[in-house]
């Protein structure tokens, strides 16, 4: 818990019983996490709003990203230490995966997003690459 209290005092977070649970689940994991998943884990606990109001906060101060995935849910995965810069902009420049078997999304730090060209006139503010497949526990 004390690496808890540290994390949520580095990102300028409350302290809270919600925020402290949650973030366990994220350190605990080693892909990234759906609202649906989290609200499971925390057997009710907490209601709904809640926990959107947790995320919410967390993507905001920098300390996870969302991950639009091809079954149309969002989910959740802890930024690097790299990842906001002084204003909380993400700067997490990478791949996920999806595995087609276990379902879990994964961040592949190693693999960055491609320089893409946008044609005048468009203002590109994000970009997104998911690679669909097998991971390697799944194989």
């Amino acid at each position: 818990m004390e690496k808890n209290l540290e994390i949520l005092q580095r990102y300028k977070l409350r302290n809270t019983e919600i925020r402290r649970e949650i973030l366990s689940l994220f350190l605990d994991t080693d892909y990234a996490l759906s609202h649906q998943y989290i609200e499971k884990k925390l057997e009710a606990k907490f209601d709904r709003v809640t926990l959107y109001r947790t995320l919410k906060a967390f993507e905001e101060s920098g300390l996870v990203h969302r991950i639009a995935n091809d079954k149309e849910t969002i989910e959740y995965a802890l930024c690097k230490d790299d990842c906001h810069a002084e204003n909380h902009k993400h700067s997490d420049n990478h791949a996920h995966f999806r595995c087609e078997i276990c379902q879990k999304t994964y961040c592949l730090d190693s693999v960055g997003i491609p320089d893409f060209h946008i044609p005048m006139g468009f203002k590109a503010k994000e970009f997104q690459l998911l690679v669909n497949g097998i991971c390697e526990k799944c194989a």
